[in-house]
Protein backbone atom coordinates (compact mmCIF):
# COMPACT_ATOMS: atom_id res chain seq x y z
CA UNK A 1 0.00 0.00 0.00
CA UNK A 2 2.82 2.30 0.78
CA UNK A 3 4.59 1.55 -2.10
CA UNK A 4 1.54 2.71 -4.47
CA UNK A 5 0.58 6.02 -2.49
CA UNK A 6 4.48 6.62 -3.37
CA UNK A 7 4.48 5.56 -7.00
CA UNK A 8 1.09 8.01 -7.41
CA UNK A 9 2.57 10.85 -5.03
CA UNK A 10 5.35 10.44 -7.41
CA UNK A 11 3.21 10.26 -10.86
CA UNK A 12 1.26 13.40 -9.51
CA UNK A 13 4.35 15.33 -8.72
CA UNK A 14 5.82 14.56 -12.11
CA UNK A 15 2.60 15.66 -14.08
CA UNK A 16 2.19 18.70 -11.70
CA UNK A 17 5.85 18.99 -12.85
CA UNK A 18 4.69 19.17 -16.93
CA UNK A 19 1.87 21.42 -16.70
CA UNK A 20 4.14 24.12 -14.68
CA UNK A 21 6.65 23.59 -17.24
CA UNK A 22 4.48 24.04 -20.26
CA UNK A 23 2.80 26.80 -18.72
CA UNK A 24 5.78 28.98 -18.42
CA UNK A 25 6.84 27.82 -21.89
CA UNK A 26 4.18 29.62 -23.43
CA UNK A 27 4.26 32.60 -21.10
CA UNK A 28 2.01 32.28 -18.36
CA UNK A 29 4.80 32.72 -15.04
CA UNK A 30 2.14 35.26 -13.65
CA UNK A 31 -0.29 32.97 -13.07
CA UNK A 32 2.07 30.00 -11.44
CA UNK A 33 3.75 32.27 -8.84
CA UNK A 34 1.25 31.22 -6.13
CA UNK A 35 0.81 28.29 -4.27
CA UNK A 36 1.23 25.51 -5.12
CA UNK A 37 3.15 25.61 -8.35
CA UNK A 38 5.53 28.62 -6.50
CA UNK A 39 6.87 25.38 -4.76
CA UNK A 40 7.55 23.47 -8.12
CA UNK A 41 8.81 26.52 -10.23
CA UNK A 42 12.73 26.03 -9.57
CA UNK A 43 12.99 22.42 -10.56
CA UNK A 44 11.59 23.04 -14.07
CA UNK A 45 13.80 24.21 -17.21
CA UNK A 46 12.01 26.33 -18.95
CA UNK A 47 13.31 27.49 -22.26
CA UNK A 48 11.48 29.72 -24.97
CA UNK A 49 10.56 27.70 -28.34
CA UNK A 50 10.09 28.67 -31.39
CA UNK A 51 6.50 27.41 -33.07
CA UNK A 52 6.01 28.37 -36.81
CA UNK A 53 8.95 30.21 -37.49
CA UNK A 54 8.17 32.61 -34.38
CA UNK A 55 8.80 32.92 -30.64
CA UNK A 56 6.09 32.21 -28.84
CA UNK A 57 6.11 35.39 -26.86
CA UNK A 58 5.16 37.08 -30.37
CA UNK A 59 1.62 35.51 -30.45
CA UNK A 60 -1.25 36.60 -28.89
CA UNK A 61 -2.33 35.15 -25.14
CA UNK A 62 -5.15 33.19 -26.58
CA UNK A 63 -2.74 31.29 -29.07
CA UNK A 64 -0.47 30.89 -26.69
CA UNK A 65 -3.14 29.20 -24.50
CA UNK A 66 -4.30 27.13 -27.53
CA UNK A 67 -0.39 26.00 -27.63
CA UNK A 68 -0.43 25.04 -24.68
CA UNK A 69 -3.47 23.05 -23.80
CA UNK A 70 -1.75 20.79 -27.01
CA UNK A 71 0.87 20.30 -25.28
CA UNK A 72 -0.50 19.66 -22.28
CA UNK A 73 -2.94 16.23 -24.17
CA UNK A 74 -6.02 14.82 -23.59
CA UNK A 75 -7.34 16.30 -20.62
CA UNK A 76 -6.55 19.65 -21.66
CA UNK A 77 -7.44 19.41 -25.32
CA UNK A 78 -10.50 17.84 -23.97
CA UNK A 79 -10.98 20.81 -21.66
CA UNK A 80 -10.67 23.58 -24.16
CA UNK A 81 -12.94 21.57 -26.85
CA UNK A 82 -15.64 21.57 -24.15
CA UNK A 83 -15.03 25.29 -23.06
CA UNK A 84 -15.17 26.40 -26.67
CA UNK A 85 -18.91 25.38 -26.77
CA UNK A 86 -19.46 28.43 -24.03
CA UNK A 87 -19.39 31.44 -26.17
CA UNK A 88 -21.72 33.17 -23.47
CA UNK A 89 -18.13 32.78 -20.69
CA UNK A 90 -15.54 33.47 -23.09
CA UNK A 91 -14.55 36.26 -25.88
CA UNK A 92 -15.17 35.05 -29.44
CA UNK A 93 -11.19 34.88 -30.07
CA UNK A 94 -10.52 32.82 -27.27
CA UNK A 95 -13.31 30.44 -29.08
CA UNK A 96 -11.67 30.92 -32.41
CA UNK A 97 -8.50 29.57 -31.21
CA UNK A 98 -10.03 26.49 -29.33
CA UNK A 99 -12.19 25.40 -31.83
CA UNK A 100 -8.84 24.51 -33.71
CA UNK A 101 -7.56 22.04 -31.60
CA UNK A 102 -7.88 18.71 -32.52
CA UNK A 103 -8.02 15.12 -30.79
CA UNK A 104 -4.20 14.10 -32.30
CA UNK A 105 -3.49 10.97 -30.04
CA UNK A 106 -0.87 8.27 -30.44
CA UNK A 107 -1.46 4.59 -31.15
CA UNK A 108 -1.29 2.78 -28.12
CA UNK A 109 0.68 -0.47 -28.33
CA UNK A 110 -1.51 -3.81 -28.65
CA UNK A 111 -0.43 -5.31 -26.26
CA UNK A 112 -1.76 -2.59 -23.83
CA UNK A 113 -5.04 -3.11 -26.09
CA UNK A 114 -5.10 -6.66 -25.50
CA UNK A 115 -4.66 -6.19 -21.66
CA UNK A 116 -7.17 -4.26 -21.83
CA UNK A 117 -9.60 -6.61 -23.48
CA UNK A 118 -8.47 -9.79 -21.28
CA UNK A 119 -9.52 -7.85 -18.16
CA UNK A 120 -12.83 -6.45 -19.43
CA UNK A 121 -14.37 -9.24 -21.69
CA UNK A 122 -16.86 -11.66 -19.61
CA UNK A 123 -14.29 -14.54 -21.06
CA UNK A 124 -10.57 -15.11 -22.31
CA UNK A 125 -9.59 -12.81 -25.85
CA UNK A 126 -9.71 -15.96 -27.81
CA UNK A 127 -12.94 -17.96 -26.82
CA UNK A 128 -14.71 -14.21 -27.67
CA UNK A 129 -13.55 -13.04 -30.67
CA UNK A 130 -12.14 -15.24 -33.65
CA UNK A 131 -10.10 -12.24 -35.35
CA UNK A 132 -8.48 -8.75 -33.84
CA UNK A 133 -7.23 -6.82 -36.32
CA UNK A 134 -4.23 -4.81 -34.65
CA UNK A 135 -4.43 -2.02 -37.06
CA UNK A 136 -7.04 0.89 -35.40
CA UNK A 137 -9.21 2.12 -37.54
CA UNK A 138 -9.31 5.21 -35.20
CA UNK A 139 -7.56 7.38 -33.11
CA UNK A 140 -8.85 9.84 -30.44
CA UNK A 141 -7.57 11.08 -26.97
CA UNK A 142 -10.17 8.75 -25.07
CA UNK A 143 -10.43 5.79 -27.03
CA UNK A 144 -8.92 3.62 -29.75
CA UNK A 145 -11.05 1.28 -32.09
CA UNK A 146 -10.54 -1.79 -33.47
CA UNK A 147 -12.35 -4.35 -36.23
CA UNK A 148 -12.63 -7.60 -34.72
CA UNK A 149 -15.11 -10.46 -35.50
CA UNK A 150 -17.23 -12.38 -33.06
CA UNK A 151 -17.08 -16.73 -32.65
CA UNK A 152 -19.82 -16.85 -35.87
CA UNK A 153 -18.82 -14.83 -38.15
CA UNK A 154 -20.63 -11.27 -36.55
CA UNK A 155 -18.42 -8.81 -38.01
CA UNK A 156 -17.96 -5.86 -35.09
CA UNK A 157 -15.82 -2.89 -34.08
CA UNK A 158 -14.29 -2.36 -30.50
CA UNK A 159 -14.00 0.97 -29.19
CA UNK A 160 -11.44 0.65 -26.53
CA UNK A 161 -10.57 3.18 -24.00
CA UNK A 162 -6.57 3.87 -23.58
CA UNK A 163 -5.10 2.55 -20.63
CA UNK A 164 -4.44 4.80 -18.10
CA UNK A 165 -6.88 7.66 -19.27
CA UNK A 166 -8.71 7.82 -16.21
CA UNK A 167 -6.49 8.49 -13.27
CA UNK A 168 -4.68 10.79 -15.83
CA UNK A 169 -7.90 13.06 -16.44
CA UNK A 170 -8.70 12.73 -12.50
CA UNK A 171 -5.05 14.20 -12.10
CA UNK A 172 -5.63 17.22 -14.62
CA UNK A 173 -9.20 17.67 -13.12
CA UNK A 174 -7.50 17.88 -9.84
CA UNK A 175 -4.97 20.47 -11.26
CA UNK A 176 -7.46 22.34 -12.79
CA UNK A 177 -9.22 23.41 -9.85
CA UNK A 178 -5.68 24.22 -8.21
CA UNK A 179 -6.00 26.93 -11.14
CA UNK A 180 -9.16 28.08 -10.84
CA UNK A 181 -8.41 28.82 -7.06
CA UNK A 182 -5.27 30.34 -8.36
CA UNK A 183 -7.38 32.77 -10.17
CA UNK A 184 -10.14 33.82 -7.53
CA UNK A 185 -8.05 34.65 -5.32
CA UNK A 186 -5.17 36.70 -7.34
CA UNK A 187 -6.55 37.30 -10.63
CA UNK A 188 -10.14 38.55 -10.02
CA UNK A 189 -10.04 40.08 -13.54
CA UNK A 190 -10.64 36.94 -15.44
CA UNK A 191 -13.39 35.51 -13.08
CA UNK A 192 -15.89 37.69 -15.95
CA UNK A 193 -14.83 34.00 -18.31
CA UNK A 194 -16.22 32.34 -14.98
CA UNK A 195 -13.28 29.42 -14.52
CA UNK A 196 -15.16 27.12 -11.69
CA UNK A 197 -17.90 26.66 -13.83
CA UNK A 198 -16.07 26.19 -16.80
CA UNK A 199 -13.92 23.32 -14.69
CA UNK A 200 -17.54 21.94 -13.08
CA UNK A 201 -18.98 21.91 -16.49
CA UNK A 202 -15.98 20.16 -17.60
CA UNK A 203 -15.52 17.29 -14.91
CA UNK A 204 -19.48 16.35 -15.38
CA UNK A 205 -18.80 16.15 -19.10
CA UNK A 206 -15.97 14.07 -19.39
CA UNK A 207 -17.08 11.83 -16.39
CA UNK A 208 -20.43 10.88 -18.85
CA UNK A 209 -17.37 10.33 -21.61
CA UNK A 210 -15.30 7.86 -19.54
CA UNK A 211 -18.44 5.75 -18.88
CA UNK A 212 -18.88 3.51 -22.25
CA UNK A 213 -22.02 1.83 -20.29
CA UNK A 214 -23.77 5.42 -21.09
CA UNK A 215 -22.53 5.81 -24.31
CA UNK A 216 -23.77 2.16 -25.42
CA UNK A 217 -27.64 3.40 -23.52
CA UNK A 218 -27.65 6.30 -25.83
CA UNK A 219 -27.00 4.54 -28.82
CA UNK A 220 -29.90 1.94 -27.77
CA UNK A 221 -32.12 4.95 -27.42
CA UNK A 222 -31.45 5.54 -31.07
CA UNK A 223 -32.65 2.39 -31.94
CA UNK A 224 -36.25 2.86 -29.97
CA UNK A 225 -35.89 6.33 -31.62
CA UNK A 226 -35.89 4.83 -35.52
CA UNK A 227 -37.14 1.71 -34.87
CA UNK A 228 -39.14 1.25 -38.21
CA UNK A 229 -37.65 3.91 -40.21
CA UNK A 230 -36.13 2.88 -43.40
CA UNK A 231 -34.03 5.19 -44.13
CA UNK A 232 -31.72 5.04 -41.32
CA UNK A 233 -29.43 2.26 -39.75
CA UNK A 234 -28.38 2.15 -36.24
CA UNK A 235 -25.67 -0.81 -35.42
CA UNK A 236 -26.96 -2.96 -33.06
CA UNK A 237 -24.85 -3.42 -29.82
CA UNK A 238 -24.01 -6.56 -28.13
CA UNK A 239 -24.54 -5.86 -24.44
CA UNK A 240 -22.88 -8.49 -22.53
CA UNK A 241 -19.33 -7.72 -24.11
CA UNK A 242 -19.89 -4.06 -23.01
CA UNK A 243 -18.31 -2.73 -20.33
CA UNK A 244 -17.24 0.96 -18.89
CA UNK A 245 -14.11 0.91 -20.61
CA UNK A 246 -15.59 -0.81 -23.93
CA UNK A 247 -17.97 -0.92 -26.85
CA UNK A 248 -18.99 -3.68 -28.63
CA UNK A 249 -20.91 -2.74 -31.97
CA UNK A 250 -22.34 -4.26 -35.34
CA UNK A 251 -19.54 -2.75 -37.84
CA UNK A 252 -21.22 -0.30 -39.94
CA UNK A 253 -20.00 -1.00 -43.86
CA UNK A 254 -20.20 2.07 -45.84
CA UNK A 255 -19.16 5.98 -47.55
CA UNK A 256 -19.02 8.96 -45.13
CA UNK A 257 -21.31 10.93 -46.37
CA UNK A 258 -19.44 13.54 -48.59
CA UNK A 259 -17.56 10.51 -50.53
CA UNK A 260 -19.56 11.38 -53.61
CA UNK A 261 -17.70 10.05 -55.87
CA UNK A 262 -18.11 6.24 -54.03
CA UNK A 263 -21.68 6.85 -53.88
CA UNK A 264 -22.03 7.84 -57.39
CA UNK A 265 -22.28 4.23 -58.78
CA UNK A 266 -24.81 3.47 -56.08
CA UNK A 267 -26.75 6.47 -57.62
CA UNK A 268 -26.90 8.27 -54.26
CA UNK A 269 -26.41 11.97 -55.33
CA UNK A 270 -25.57 14.87 -52.80
CA UNK A 271 -28.66 16.42 -53.35
CA UNK A 272 -30.62 13.68 -52.39
CA UNK A 273 -28.16 13.31 -49.16
CA UNK A 274 -28.67 16.66 -48.04
CA UNK A 275 -31.95 16.58 -47.91
CA UNK A 276 -32.48 13.35 -46.52
CA UNK A 277 -29.77 13.54 -43.98
CA UNK A 278 -30.30 16.52 -42.40
CA UNK A 279 -34.63 15.91 -42.26
CA UNK A 280 -33.18 13.00 -40.38
CA UNK A 281 -31.24 15.13 -37.98
CA UNK A 282 -33.90 17.90 -37.64
CA UNK A 283 -36.28 14.71 -36.50
CA UNK A 284 -33.75 14.08 -33.61
CA UNK A 285 -33.98 17.78 -32.44
CA UNK A 286 -37.75 18.90 -32.68
CA UNK A 287 -39.56 15.48 -32.36
CA UNK A 288 -37.46 13.61 -29.82
CA UNK A 289 -35.71 16.26 -28.37
CA UNK A 290 -32.62 13.95 -28.32
CA UNK A 291 -29.79 14.43 -31.24
CA UNK A 292 -26.59 13.15 -31.96
CA UNK A 293 -24.55 16.66 -30.91
CA UNK A 294 -20.97 16.13 -33.16
CA UNK A 295 -22.31 15.50 -36.42
CA UNK A 296 -19.43 16.52 -38.41
CA UNK A 297 -18.81 13.72 -41.92
CA UNK A 298 -16.57 11.49 -40.00
CA UNK A 299 -19.88 10.44 -38.06
CA UNK A 300 -22.11 10.28 -40.67
CA UNK A 301 -21.91 7.31 -42.99
CA UNK A 302 -24.02 6.49 -46.07
CA UNK A 303 -24.44 2.54 -46.94
CA UNK A 304 -24.97 1.35 -50.35
CA UNK A 305 -28.41 0.91 -50.12
CA UNK A 306 -28.29 4.52 -49.42
CA UNK A 307 -29.74 4.36 -45.80
CA UNK A 308 -27.90 6.45 -43.03
CA UNK A 309 -26.34 5.91 -40.50
CA UNK A 310 -24.98 7.94 -37.48
CA UNK A 311 -21.88 6.64 -35.80
CA UNK A 312 -20.04 7.40 -32.27
CA UNK A 313 -22.98 8.10 -29.59
CA UNK A 314 -20.37 9.34 -27.19
CA UNK A 315 -21.35 13.18 -27.37
CA UNK A 316 -25.70 13.88 -27.44
CA UNK A 317 -27.94 16.35 -26.26
CA UNK A 318 -31.14 16.90 -25.16
CA UNK A 319 -33.69 19.79 -25.48
CA UNK A 320 -36.86 20.28 -23.89
CA UNK A 321 -40.23 21.18 -25.77
CA UNK A 322 -40.12 25.06 -24.92
CA UNK A 323 -36.51 25.17 -25.39
CA UNK A 324 -37.20 23.57 -29.21
CA UNK A 325 -39.37 26.68 -29.85
CA UNK A 326 -37.46 29.27 -28.60
CA UNK A 327 -34.45 28.23 -30.32
CA UNK A 328 -36.68 27.80 -33.65
CA UNK A 329 -37.77 31.57 -33.05
CA UNK A 330 -34.33 32.30 -33.05
CA UNK A 331 -33.68 30.48 -36.02
CA UNK A 332 -36.66 32.24 -37.81
CA UNK A 333 -35.84 35.52 -37.19
CA UNK A 334 -32.58 35.33 -37.92
CA UNK A 335 -33.18 34.32 -41.28
CA UNK A 336 -36.16 36.55 -41.41
CA UNK A 337 -33.83 39.28 -40.42
CA UNK A 338 -36.89 39.97 -37.61
CA UNK A 339 -35.12 42.67 -35.03
CA UNK A 340 -38.01 42.10 -32.56
CA UNK A 341 -38.31 38.51 -32.92
CA UNK A 342 -34.83 37.83 -32.65
CA UNK A 343 -34.51 40.16 -29.66
CA UNK A 344 -37.25 38.83 -27.63
CA UNK A 345 -36.39 35.02 -28.18
CA UNK A 346 -32.59 35.42 -27.36
CA UNK A 347 -33.57 37.57 -23.84
CA UNK A 348 -35.91 34.68 -22.65
CA UNK A 349 -32.39 33.65 -21.67
CA UNK A 350 -31.20 36.60 -20.15
CA UNK A 351 -31.45 36.93 -16.39
CA UNK A 352 -32.49 40.36 -17.06
CA UNK A 353 -31.01 43.67 -18.67
CA UNK A 354 -31.06 47.15 -17.74
CA UNK A 355 -33.40 49.41 -19.61
CA UNK A 356 -29.94 51.20 -21.42
CA UNK A 357 -28.51 47.82 -22.12
CA UNK A 358 -31.86 46.32 -23.77
CA UNK A 359 -31.65 49.79 -26.23
CA UNK A 360 -27.91 48.62 -26.77
CA UNK A 361 -28.59 45.26 -27.19
CA UNK A 362 -31.30 45.80 -30.04
CA UNK A 363 -28.74 47.88 -31.67
CA UNK A 364 -26.63 45.30 -31.88
CA UNK A 365 -29.42 42.54 -33.14
CA UNK A 366 -30.21 45.32 -35.98
CA UNK A 367 -26.29 45.34 -36.80
CA UNK A 368 -25.90 41.88 -36.85
CA UNK A 369 -29.40 41.11 -39.06
CA UNK A 370 -28.11 44.17 -41.38
CA UNK A 371 -24.85 42.08 -42.19
CA UNK A 372 -27.27 39.17 -43.74
CA UNK A 373 -29.70 41.59 -45.39
CA UNK A 374 -28.54 41.79 -48.69
CA UNK A 375 -27.14 38.03 -48.68
CA UNK A 376 -29.23 35.22 -50.23
CA UNK A 377 -29.57 32.32 -47.77
CA UNK A 378 -27.61 29.57 -49.50
CA UNK A 379 -24.66 32.38 -49.62
CA UNK A 380 -24.66 33.03 -45.77
CA UNK A 381 -21.88 30.96 -43.82
CA UNK A 382 -22.99 29.64 -40.58
CA UNK A 383 -19.77 29.97 -38.97
CA UNK A 384 -20.21 33.38 -39.33
CA UNK A 385 -23.80 33.69 -38.28
CA UNK A 386 -22.54 31.63 -35.01
CA UNK A 387 -19.10 34.13 -34.37
CA UNK A 388 -21.93 36.81 -34.29
CA UNK A 389 -24.79 35.22 -31.98
CA UNK A 390 -21.29 34.22 -29.99
CA UNK A 391 -20.69 37.57 -29.96
CA UNK A 392 -24.19 38.55 -28.60
CA UNK A 393 -24.33 36.17 -25.55
CA UNK A 394 -20.82 37.15 -24.42
CA UNK A 395 -21.38 41.16 -24.57
CA UNK A 396 -24.23 40.73 -22.55
CA UNK A 397 -23.80 38.26 -20.41
CA UNK A 398 -26.57 35.79 -22.12
CA UNK A 399 -25.98 32.53 -20.21
CA UNK A 400 -27.34 30.35 -22.54
CA UNK A 401 -28.75 26.81 -21.72
CA UNK A 402 -24.99 24.05 -22.85
CA UNK A 403 -27.34 21.65 -24.35
CA UNK A 404 -28.69 24.92 -26.56
CA UNK A 405 -25.69 25.97 -27.32
CA UNK A 406 -24.26 22.23 -28.21
CA UNK A 407 -27.30 22.16 -30.53
CA UNK A 408 -26.42 25.37 -32.24
CA UNK A 409 -22.69 24.22 -32.67
CA UNK A 410 -24.46 21.02 -34.21
CA UNK A 411 -26.73 22.69 -36.68
CA UNK A 412 -23.83 25.04 -37.78
CA UNK A 413 -21.69 21.78 -38.78
CA UNK A 414 -24.75 19.76 -40.26
CA UNK A 415 -25.72 23.04 -42.11
CA UNK A 416 -21.73 22.90 -43.31
CA UNK A 417 -22.24 19.20 -44.41
CA UNK A 418 -25.52 20.05 -46.38
CA UNK A 419 -23.84 22.57 -48.33
CA UNK A 420 -20.75 20.65 -49.02
CA UNK A 421 -23.31 17.79 -50.36
CA UNK A 422 -25.35 20.92 -51.96
CA UNK A 423 -24.02 24.18 -52.55
CA UNK A 424 -27.78 25.38 -53.20
CA UNK A 425 -29.22 23.77 -50.02
CA UNK A 426 -31.35 26.14 -48.13
CA UNK A 427 -31.80 25.07 -44.12
CA UNK A 428 -34.80 27.39 -43.70
CA UNK A 429 -36.37 24.56 -46.68
CA UNK A 430 -35.90 21.99 -44.31
CA UNK A 431 -36.30 23.60 -40.97
CA UNK A 432 -39.64 25.35 -42.07
CA UNK A 433 -42.06 21.69 -41.92
CA UNK A 434 -40.81 20.74 -37.97
CA UNK A 435 -41.03 24.25 -36.72
CA UNK A 436 -44.37 24.48 -38.05
CA UNK A 437 -45.34 21.39 -36.71
CA UNK A 438 -43.91 22.17 -33.28
CA UNK A 439 -45.72 25.25 -32.91
CA UNK A 440 -49.25 24.00 -34.05
CA UNK A 441 -48.40 20.88 -31.35
CA UNK A 442 -47.92 24.12 -28.88
CA UNK A 443 -51.35 25.67 -29.96
CA UNK A 444 -53.09 22.45 -30.54
CA UNK A 445 -56.82 22.75 -28.97
CA UNK A 446 -56.66 19.21 -27.26
CA UNK A 447 -52.95 20.47 -25.51
CA UNK A 448 -54.58 23.46 -24.47
CA UNK A 449 -57.28 22.19 -23.29
CA UNK A 450 -55.05 19.67 -20.67
CA UNK A 451 -53.22 22.90 -19.50
CA UNK A 452 -56.29 24.41 -18.84
CA UNK A 453 -57.79 21.31 -16.81
CA UNK A 454 -54.31 21.04 -15.27
CA UNK A 455 -54.01 24.74 -14.32
CA UNK A 456 -58.05 24.43 -12.96
CA UNK A 457 -56.55 21.54 -10.87
CA UNK A 458 -53.69 23.42 -9.51
CA UNK A 459 -55.93 26.22 -8.64
CA UNK A 460 -58.20 23.91 -6.83
CA UNK A 461 -55.97 21.79 -5.33
CA UNK A 462 -54.11 25.42 -3.88
CA UNK A 463 -57.05 26.45 -2.68
CA UNK A 464 -58.26 23.77 -0.39
CA UNK A 465 -54.98 23.76 0.88
CA UNK A 466 -54.79 27.33 1.78
CA UNK A 467 -56.86 27.24 4.94
CA UNK A 468 -53.95 24.81 6.20
CA UNK A 469 -51.34 26.81 5.14
CA UNK A 470 -52.41 30.22 6.66
CA UNK A 471 -52.71 27.88 9.89
CA UNK A 472 -49.53 26.30 9.76
CA UNK A 473 -47.72 30.11 8.81
CA UNK A 474 -49.39 31.59 12.09
CA UNK A 475 -48.31 28.50 14.16
CA UNK A 476 -44.41 29.49 12.98
CA UNK A 477 -45.18 33.16 13.94
CA UNK A 478 -46.41 32.11 17.10
CA UNK A 479 -43.58 29.90 17.98
CA UNK A 480 -41.22 32.97 16.57
CA UNK A 481 -39.92 30.34 13.41
CA UNK A 482 -40.68 33.18 10.67
CA UNK A 483 -38.18 35.67 10.44
CA UNK A 484 -38.79 38.72 8.16
CA UNK A 485 -36.47 40.94 6.24
CA UNK A 486 -37.88 44.28 5.05
CA UNK A 487 -35.18 45.96 2.36
CA UNK A 488 -36.40 48.73 0.12
CA UNK A 489 -35.08 50.09 -2.83
CA UNK A 490 -35.15 53.28 -4.57
CA UNK A 491 -37.47 55.38 -2.05
CA UNK A 492 -35.05 57.64 -1.18
CA UNK A 493 -36.21 60.71 -3.49
CA UNK A 494 -39.92 59.86 -2.14
CA UNK A 495 -38.49 59.00 1.78
CA UNK A 496 -36.90 62.62 1.50
CA UNK A 497 -40.28 64.13 -0.04
CA UNK A 498 -42.31 62.76 2.40
CA UNK A 499 -40.43 64.16 5.20
CA UNK A 500 -40.50 67.52 4.08
CA UNK A 501 -44.10 67.49 3.59
CA UNK A 502 -44.45 66.14 7.24
CA UNK A 503 -42.10 69.31 8.50
CA UNK A 504 -44.68 71.74 6.62
CA UNK A 505 -47.60 70.40 8.07
CA UNK A 506 -46.28 70.50 11.65
CA UNK A 507 -44.95 73.53 11.00
CA UNK A 508 -48.62 74.84 9.51
CA UNK A 509 -50.08 73.54 12.57
CA UNK A 510 -48.12 75.72 14.57
CA UNK A 511 -49.06 78.70 12.87
CA UNK A 512 -52.44 77.80 13.38
CA UNK A 513 -51.83 77.17 17.00
CA UNK A 514 -50.34 80.08 17.21
CA UNK A 515 -53.35 82.27 15.65
CA UNK A 516 -55.97 80.84 17.90
CA UNK A 517 -54.35 81.34 20.80
CA UNK A 518 -53.76 85.11 19.66
CA UNK A 519 -57.45 85.26 19.34
CA UNK A 520 -58.36 83.56 22.37
CA UNK A 521 -56.58 86.24 24.27
CA UNK A 522 -57.89 89.28 22.30
CA UNK A 523 -61.20 87.98 22.76
CA UNK A 524 -60.49 87.19 27.07
CA UNK A 525 -59.00 90.98 26.91
CA UNK A 526 -55.77 89.38 28.73
CA UNK A 527 -53.21 92.06 30.05
CA UNK A 528 -51.29 93.88 29.12
CA UNK A 529 -53.19 96.38 26.84
CA UNK A 530 -51.42 98.37 24.12
CA UNK A 531 -54.17 101.69 23.26
CA UNK A 532 -56.95 98.81 24.48
CA UNK A 533 -55.83 96.02 22.28
CA UNK A 534 -54.14 93.00 24.28
CA UNK A 535 -50.58 93.17 23.61
CA UNK A 536 -49.80 89.52 23.46
CA UNK A 537 -52.43 88.52 20.91
CA UNK A 538 -50.90 91.48 19.13
CA UNK A 539 -47.78 90.20 19.02
CA UNK A 540 -49.16 86.57 18.58
CA UNK A 541 -50.69 87.72 14.98
CA UNK A 542 -47.75 89.47 14.04
CA UNK A 543 -45.58 86.32 14.71
CA UNK A 544 -48.16 83.75 12.93
CA UNK A 545 -48.37 86.58 9.98
CA UNK A 546 -44.61 86.62 9.78
CA UNK A 547 -44.23 82.62 9.50
CA UNK A 548 -46.81 82.49 6.94
CA UNK A 549 -45.28 84.47 4.77
CA UNK A 550 -41.96 82.30 4.84
CA UNK A 551 -43.96 79.54 4.71
CA UNK A 552 -45.70 80.44 1.38
CA UNK A 553 -42.02 81.48 -0.04
CA UNK A 554 -40.70 78.21 1.00
CA UNK A 555 -43.54 76.47 -1.02
CA UNK A 556 -43.42 78.90 -3.91
CA UNK A 557 -38.90 78.26 -4.23
CA UNK A 558 -39.82 74.25 -4.44
CA UNK A 559 -42.29 74.23 -6.56
CA UNK A 560 -40.14 76.40 -8.88
CA UNK A 561 -36.84 74.29 -8.64
CA UNK A 562 -39.52 70.87 -9.43
CA UNK A 563 -40.45 72.78 -12.54
CA UNK A 564 -36.85 73.94 -13.76
CA UNK A 565 -35.99 69.96 -13.38
CA UNK A 566 -38.71 68.88 -15.23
Amino acid sequence: MAVTQHIQSTAKLLRYEKVVAILIKYGFEDLLSHPPFNKIIPQTNVFVPVRHGKKVSQFSRYERIRMACEELGTTFIKFAQIASNRPDLLPEELITELEKLQDQAPEVPIEDIKETLEQELPAPFSDVLDYFNPVPLARASMAQVHRARLRGGKEVVLKIQRPGIQQTIELDIAILKNLVSIVNNYFPQYLVYQPQELVKMFEESITEELSFNLEANNLEHFQKMFQGNEEVFIPSIYRELCTDKIICMELVEGYKITDLKSLQKYNITGKSLAKRGIRLYFEQVFEHGFFHADPHPGNIFVLKDGRIAFIDYGMVGTVIDSDKILFARILLSMYERDVQGLKKAILKFSSGLTKEEERAFEYDVIYFLRQYSRISIENIDGNEVMRGLNSLFYDYKIKIPSNLLLLIKALVIIEGVGLKLDPEYDIIENIGPFVQRLISKKYNPNRLQKELFRSIEDTSEMVKEFPSDVRSIINKIKEGKIHVEIEHKGLGPFAHSLDKTVNRLSFTLIIVAVIIASSLIIVAKIPPFYYEIPLLGVIGFTISGILTLWLINAIRKANKKENEYE
